[in-house]
């Protein structure tokens, strides 16, 4: 029987600048209950959660990394980590598209206007103005549409192409893994300037209205895991972009701002993957205490095995969130820092891997019948087994963690993985 959307309806309050972290992550929490109502539906369909991002802007949540001052919620990176890890224990493919908004948000909140001075000051000052506008005011939302077919997420391997024009800039190109393609207002683009055909090229990244003319969506998406997010390909043909919509102000610096400072890129994707985790096990666990033996009033949770295997379990997931919250903690404290950079992807890696072991052990656990998708386990495998995909891969955090072991300088473009 095909699922179909439940009646639960969204009623909790809006939150406002006075909210801090705890009723942010309480809210966030209160959503994921009605998510997980519509997960199973989006997950089937493949049809973009909708509903989810009306009730995400109808809340607030929009704002969520914008700074109080420009009429946002002023979160900092370990309250998102935890606001995120909370809607994705609902609905993953939500989270994660939302984590796709709060990468560009989250990138300008932090952008340092009093480390520059005069005209490009003034540039960057009246940029954030303007997304923190179109966020805060009229609920607009951003994607990211980086990642090239053959090349994933790797910016010193792009095509994307601009060229400066009069009044702004023409964009080229071909772009995959394009989430909420087709749904987003605004797509924030990696591309090279034309000509710049080193190893480390001039990158730069703007911001394309969903409107420009020469965008084209093409609808592929049709996957393992993650089917709600609608991220689908995107062609560029010579959009136009403004001058104003240089994203951060700045010709040139993409490259280096990604090895530098690389914890919106990596981390953001980390209290998605969390998110999964935290499910499964909370599923796992409560399946096992309502499932008694065949023949028996006596919950399987009660044999020892069952418990042996369960605290294993519980070990590996309290560490993760444990190493995950402190990389979050120390982007707040000491972003960009070298040892803050290797937490980061000490974190992604360990969330990324956690997530189809714990899986694949639940349902070894709870039994063939949780293979059933009128249970959520079943969509929980899938789902993880997409984190070790996700930029940086797993192979990736493993290599940087071990060059930074090894003593290598990981603040130059030249180690980069990108």
């Amino acid at each position: 029987m095909p699922h179909t959307i439940s009646a639960v309806k969204y009623d909790t309050p809006v939150l406002t600048q006075d909210s801090d972290a705890d009723a942010v992550i309480d809210h966030c929490r209160l959503l994921a209950e009605v998510f997980k109502e519509r997960a199973a539906h989006h997950d089937e369909t493949r049809e973009f959660p909708v509903q989810n991002f009306q009730e995400i802007r109808q809340s607030g949540l929009l704002s969520l990394m914008v700074p109080k001052e420009f009429g946002g919620l002023g979160a900092d990176f370990l309250t998102y980590t935890k606001a995120i890890e909370q809607l994705a224990i609902g609905d993953a493919s939500t989270a994660l598209t939302f984590n796709m908004h709060n990468i560009a948000a989250g990138t300008l909140a932090e952008a340092d206007v009093g480390a520059l001075t005069g005209r490009r000051a003034d540039v960057l000052r009246n940029f954030r103005e303007w997304a923190f506008d179109e966020i805060v005011v009229n609920r607009k939302l951003f994607a990211s549409a980086n990642s090239e077919p053959g090349i994933g997420a790797h910016f010193s391997k792009l095509n994307s192409r601009y060229t400066p024009v009069e009044g702004g800039f023409k964009v080229s190109g071909v772009k995959s893994f394009v989430s909420m393609a087709g749904h987003a207002d605004y797509y924030v683009t990696a591309a090279r300037k034309e000509g710049s055909d080193g190893r480390f090229p001039d990158l730069s990244f703007f911001v394309i209205d969903a409107d420009s003319p020469g965008i084209r969506i093409e609808e592929i998406w049709n996957t393992l895991g993650m089917r709600a997010t609608c991220t689908n390909m995107m062609h560029l043909d010579d959009v136009f972009v403004p001058k104003e919509r240089l994203f951060l102000g700045t010709q040139g610096l993409g490259m280096l701002k990604l090895v530098r400072e690389p914890h919106w890129t990596i981390a953001g994707y980390v209290g998605v993957y969390l998110g999964i985790c935290s499910a499964t096990f909370d599923f796992m666990c409560d399946y096992l205490r309502n499932r008694n033996k065949p023949g028996t009033d006596d919950p399987v949770a009660n044999s020892e095995w069952i418990q042996h295997r369960v605290g294993e379990l519980a070990v590996q997931m309290e560490a993760c969130r444990t190493v995950v919250y402190d990389a979050a903690r120390q982007v707040d404290e000491n972003p960009g820092k070298a040892e803050t950079n290797v937490a980061v992807h000490r974190s992604k890696y360990m969330a990324g891997e956690l997530g189809p072991h714990l899986s694949s052990q639940a349902l070894r656990l709870c039994g063939g019948s949780t293979l059933a998708k009128r249970l959520p386990l079943e969509r929980f495998y899938r789902d993880s087994r997409c984190g070790g995909l996700m930029p940086a891969t797993s192979d990736e955090c493993l290599l940087y963690a071990g060059k930074a072991a090894l003593g290598f300088d990981m603040s130059k473009i030249s180690e980069t993985y990108w």
